[in-house]
């Protein structure tokens, strides 16, 4: 079982706060492992040994739990002390009960695999009473731990993402693609079909692939709409919303709103659309994408796990990747496979020279040789930020 050390100063620092602490992200991120790691924690102190109660929701003995009211009284049987319950959402009245235990006294730990419901629902009935700490899958840093230093580490991640479960495969092509296909389909039916009730599970099935095939092209639920029905399925504007909500809610897709740069303000129309994780790729189209929608991807993954507050932006016709925006400063960011010819190089840093403040432009491509800074735009080692680098390279 391998660490994530990114993660657990974060957890440490939140043990023994009295509030409810939620690990969230996508299914088979890594959440669980995680979970079991502080549970370890809490045994190695004075104050919980032996008192440490962990419960997998997803397990059939667990099943006799699934109602509040039931857990509350099972648990009273033990000891006070912490408790860690895994998927909770799979308990009706979590909420209550989370509450309840906090109130008692409780160390209380929980994951969830569905935004919504750790958003909309634990606003009303825990404000102030729980932080949320998301769970992405592996960084390039931390595959390269998992894959215990291989060669082609970046190349194995760009094809099949970041699941911590695909290296128990070996990384085996065959076994890999069958488990990302069974990992989606398991999140798209348990967190997205039966927690929401979707009838038309074709469209939805449709329209996640749709989100992969158009990774990082600004869209509107009326473009897929039109989209779909030149594929002869007919679908509303409210239906397509709808069901990217809830794609959106499983974490299986982000969206990115639209940043005015020069108005300094989001727009409702033109947002993006990313993967959870790139592996999603493989899982939707039979293949890992393209390179460009691939690497745009990743960046995007890597700025959410180092706490940014991502957008993409306008400067009239002209679109940025990402506006990045943490500690007041906003970075602008483009992403590119390779420099190219300079025209096209020209074409790539155009949009980053129309921004006129003095917040830092960079440009992240794969070139293999450094390039000097151009126009005031500077110019990062993309493998190096996603292996934990610096955003804004130092001016060269």
């Amino acid at each position: 079982m391998h660490s994530r050390p990114r993660y657990l100063p974060l957890l440490d620092d939140w043990i023994g706060r009295p509030v409810i602490k939620a690990l969230t992200g996508l299914r088979r991120s890594g959440k669980t492992v995680l979970l079991r790691q502080v549970a370890e924690r809490l045994e190695q102190r004075l104050e919980w040994a032996g008192r440490v109660v962990l419960v997998d929701m997803e397990l059939l003995s667990s099943d006799p739990l699934r109602e509040a009211s039931a857990f509350h009284a099972w648990l009273q049987t033990r000891p006070r002390g912490a408790v860690l319950i895994d998927e909770v959402q799979e308990i009706a009245g979590w909420e209550r009960l989370t509450a309840s235990l906090l109130a008692e006294g409780w160390e209380v730990w929980l994951t969830g695999s569905n935004a919504h419901l750790l958003s909309s629902e634990l606003g009303t009935l825990l404000t102030g009473r729980i932080i949320e700490l998301p769970v992405y899958p592996l960084s390039l840093r931390e595959f390269d731990v998992f894959s215990e230093g291989r060669a082609d580490a970046f190349e194995q991640h760009l094809v099949w993402g970041g699941l911590p479960g695909l290296h128990e495969l070996g990384l085996s092509e065959r076994l890999c693609s069958e488990y990302l296909r069974s990992v989606f389909a398991t999140i798209l039916l348990r967190d997205v079909v039966a927690r929401f009730a979707v009838r038309n599970v074709p469209l939805l099935e449709r329209l996640a692939r749709f989100v992969a095939s158009s990774v990082g092209t600004p869209h509107s639920a009326l473009s897929i709409v039109r989209y779909l029905k030149s594929q002869r399925q007919a679908v509303s504007v409210e239906t397509v919303q709808s069901y990217v909500r809830h794609l959106e809610a499983a974490y299986l897709v982000h969206s990115v709103p639209r940043w005015d740069v020069r108005g300094k303000r989001h727009l409702e129309i033109g947002e993006k659309l990313y993967l959870g994780d790139v592996g999603l790729f493989h899982a939707l189209m039979g293949h890992s994408g393209d390179i460009n929608a691939v690497l745009e991807n990743l960046v995007f993954l890597e700025l959410r796990r180092r706490g940014h507050h991502v957008s993409h932006g306008s400067v009239g016709e002209l679109e940025i990747d990402f506006v990045a925006a943490r500690d007041g400063q906003n970075t602008y960011i483009q992403v590119a496979y390779l420099a190219g010819a300079p025209e096209t190089r020209d074409r790539e840093l155009r949009p980053l020279r129309a921004v006129k403040d003095h917040h830092p432009k960079v440009r992240l491509s794969l070139d293999p040789h450094p390039i000097p800074t151009d126009d005031g735009v500077r110019h990062g080692d993309l493998r190096g930020f996603l292996r934990g680098g610096a955003l804004v390279p130092a001016h060269g």
